[in-house]
Formats: C-alpha cells, structure tokens, sequence
C-alpha cells in the first residue's frame, strides 16, 4: 500500500533476456545501403555486446530491417547484422541502434556460453 492508501498494483516482470550484455567500447566500421539505396561506410562505436548482437552509436538514419557489415577497427573480420530496433530522435536512445548477428559468432572477441 502506498502512503494515501491506495493500493498498489503489480506490475509485469521484466522480459527475460536471451544473453547477459557487456559494456564495451568497441571502435567499429559499419557498412551497407540507407534507406534510399545509397551505399554508406562509418565509424562507429559498439557499446554493448551480447551473445546475439550488440548496441552501438551512429549518426545515420538506419531502419529496422536494414542489413549491415560491421569490422572490428582493429580486425580483419567482419560480420552480417541485421537492425532490429533504432532509438527515436528526441529521446536518451537517439543516434543508437540495435543489431542482431545474422549468423552468431564472435566478432568483437568475447566468446558467450552456449
């Protein structure tokens, strides 16, 4: 009960995640087409990895749905991701998006349980 008495609702729980999230800062070079059809290549920064995909900062209007290649600056390997949310202009989550591994592996180095 809250202090006027009234009671309190429950909420729902949290949604469980698939994978734990690793802060990171992790330089990047994304590459791939905008929604216009022009092709784009930037720097960017990974700011959280897990065993699916990760978050990372950019300035480009990328769409949900978008596929793009991300190489490690410091590396000759590089992956497929696949946009699964973009954060909205306006808010704490602007200018980041999330990416999903089109096929899982361990781009940035850090290997996850199975």
């Amino acid at each position: 009960m809250s202090e006027q008495g009234n009671e309190m609702k429950p909420t729902a729980p949290a949604p469980l995640r698939r994978s734990v999230r690793v802060q990171v800062r992790a330089p990047v070079t994304i590459s791939g087409k905008l929604p216009d059809g022009s092709p784009f290549r930037e720097l960017a920064l990974i700011v959280t990895v897990s065993k699916y995909g990760a978050k990372l900062k950019t300035e480009l209007p990328l769409r949900e749905g978008a596929e793009i290649k991300v190489q490690p600056r410091k590396g000759s390997q590089a992956g497929l991701f696949r946009v699964v949310w973009t954060g909205r202009e306006g808010t704490p989550r602007a200018g980041e998006i999330g990416i999903e591994y089109l096929r899982v592996s361990s781009l940035l180095g850090i290997t996850f349980p199975e």
